[in-house]
């Protein structure tokens, strides 16, 4: 894959830890389809790179997305003629489902830093921690303009803050205040908003500083086995991951 040169995020490296920020302050950091694919190509990059341990996702100014740009002229898939958007564009197959992209990389922890809005919002569940600078919130706008929840956040959102929440939340197209969103799990830490990048990338060293194949494996168990009421799966999955590592052991032991 060719080097990406993004004009709509910002990519710096901090140890090994590789930073994606949006960067796009006349439209708030708003999403359009360059921006969906810049971040999908950075963060590919990033999972390539044996330099690169762990990502950080936040944006650039004081707000984090706010959301699909909806004065953003129309872009066409060349293959299929269909509109492309930047929800479309993340709900595709491989490298294209956020979801998916997000289960299969190195840890992202995406630092929210002010208003995340719409998809702005739905895209950080995704990751797989989540923190908020104190003036941060996630907003879930879409049933009140005539759209509906998109990025996964119909599975993801029920499992970080309940089935119970998440209906009222999406139902409502309520606003989560970061001290909402500690409590009810949605994000684990905040922190002041000058201090938000910083302890972030803290959180992101230590991530990159464990074994590599462990992280993952445990990445997959978490995906599998969560809502799984299956005893005895629970069990061949986990069994399934030790048998992994155990082969990757022998591979590495020296003769």
């Amino acid at each position: 894959m060719n080097a990406l040169v993004p004009i709509t995020i910002r990519i710096r490296q901090s140890g090994r830890i590789q930073i994606i920020s949006y960067d796009r302050p006349e439209r708030r950091n708003a999403w359009n389809v360059a921006c969906a694919r810049e971040t999908i190509s950075a963060v590919v990059q990033a999972n390539a790179d044996p330099g690169i341990g762990a990502i950080v996702l936040t944006g650039e100014g004081t707000t984090f997305c706010a959301g699909a740009d909806m004065k953003e002229g129309t872009e066409y898939d060349p293959e299929t003629g269909h509109r492309l958007t930047p929800a479309s564009f993340t709900m595709g197959s491989g490298d294209h489902n956020w979801i998916d992209l997000l289960a299969r990389s190195k840890p992202v922890i995406a630092a929210i830093n002010g208003l995340a809005v719409g998809i702005g919002a739905s895209h950080s569940l995704a990751a797989d921690i989540r923190v908020a600078a104190e003036s941060a919130s996630f907003s879930f706008p879409f049933l009140k303009l005539g759209a509906m929840p998109e990025c996964g956040s119909t599975a993801l959102l029920p499992r970080l803050i309940g089935p119970g929440r998440a209906i009222d939340v999406l139902l409502r197209s309520s606003t989560i205040s970061a001290q909402e969103a500690l409590a009810w799990g949605l994000v684990t830490q905040i922190f002041p908003d000058a201090e938000l990048l910083d302890g972030a990338i803290a959180i992101a060293q230590q991530l990159a500083e464990l074994p590599e194949l462990q992280v993952r494996l445990t990445k997959q168990m978490l995906t599998a086995n969560a809502e799984n009421g299956d005893a005895h799966a629970i069990m061949r999955n986990e069994s399934e991951a030790f048998i992994q590592l155990l082969k990757a052991a022998r591979r590495e032991k020296p003769l």
